[in-house]
């Protein structure tokens, strides 16, 4: 990511790039686990059961009838590019964290806003949306600092990532459901 954003370093530093590229991930993720934590708590529970049940009923049958989730399937805003500095890495950072504001790459990742919004806590929300973002950013800036490349990965990902999305929708399924 740092490397695809051109982004060489912040003040000089490959280092200050992806620490900005991470914890701006990190800041935008929890901000949103927290409200969808806190939209799942304004709701009484079986409101809240019924809502989550009709998402991931819909993540289910897109998983089974599409190869590849429903996203904005973007990469990096080509206008930051042309900063080259610490706000290419900050704005690619918010919208990595975000998720759903570029390409997603596996329908797992729809776990993620509805977990928050199940749990019905800003706190819990917050902290799983900013593991999914140390995940998917962190891992990448690691990569990038070493060099590695992986080329198709999303694709060889994909088939595993696919299957636990199926296996975790279905135990989130069966929590819902005597919820309601």
């Amino acid at each position: 990511m740092i490397t695809r954003a051109r982004v060489s370093g912040c003040f000089g530093s490959p280092v200050v790039a992806g620490a900005v590229l991470v914890l701006s991930a990190i800041g935008a993720a929890a901000l949103t686990g927290a409200l969808l934590g806190l939209l799942g708590a304004a709701l009484e529970p079986g409101m809240r059961a019924l809502l989550a049940l009709a998402a991931a009923s819909a993540v289910a049958v897109g998983a089974v009838s599409r190869p590849v989730p429903w996203q904005l399937d973007r990469e990096t805003d080509t206008d930051w590019l042309g900063y080259e500095d610490w706000r290419t890495a900050a704005y690619n950072g918010v919208a990595l964290g975000l998720g759903f504001t570029t390409r997603i790459g596996f329908w797992l990742f729809y776990l993620v806003p509805l977990t928050a919004f199940v749990v019905a806590d800003p706190v819990l929300g917050a902290a799983g949306y900013a593991a999914f973002a140390v995940s998917r950013v962190g891992g990448s800036a690691l990569l990038a600092a070493a060099g590695i490349w992986i080329d198709g990965g999303i694709t060889r990902a994909r088939l595993v990532a696919d299957l636990v999305a199926g296996l975790a929708l279905g135990a989130l399924l069966t929590v819902l459901i005597p919820l309601m």
